[in-house]
């Protein structure tokens, strides 16, 4: 391999490298303006989930065995989220995070509803990820 090739290849992987660091920071964390509340980006094993409840059409609750709690954005608002019955979590893998083609499924008049999970944040407390819906579904706002 040539000198002008190993050039190219070694500026191809900074130039990756720094678009990977880039992209992670952006997600690292979302705090709200109105309360400084953050959350910051996660991921967790399905297996370890105790309970989780919609918070909101666009928006699930999660808390694991282990205390950790957690706020899930989907895809588009599901106006029968907060109504639904069997809700359930799933991925092709146990890992839930963000943009990993996980889904939640709940039964809407006896069909099932399929939504994508397009974000995982770790929250400090389920009244911290109440906040963050709140900010982020005000009238002006952006999610």
């Amino acid at each position: 391999m040539g000198t002008k090739q190993r050039r190219t290849r070694w500026l191809l992987g900074l130039i990756g490298t720094a678009w990977l660091l880039a992209c992670a920071s952006a997600q690292q964390s979302a705090t709200t303006k109105a309360t400084g509340t953050a959350a910051k980006s996660a991921c967790f094993s399905v297996r370890d989930v105790e309970s989780f409840s919609p918070l909101h059409a666009s928006f699930v609750y999660v808390r694991l065995l282990r205390g950790e709690e957690y706020l899930l954005t989907l895809d588009a608002p599901y106006t029968s989220l907060p109504y639904a019955t069997g809700l359930r979590i799933s991925n092709e893998f146990s890992r839930i995070c963000s943009d990993s083609g996980a889904m939640i499924t709940f039964m809407d008049s006896g069909r099932p509803v399929f939504c994508r999970i397009i974000r995982v944040e770790a929250v400090a407390s389920r009244e911290a990820a109440v906040q963050i819906v709140k900010d982020r579904t005000a009238p002006g706002s952006r999610r």
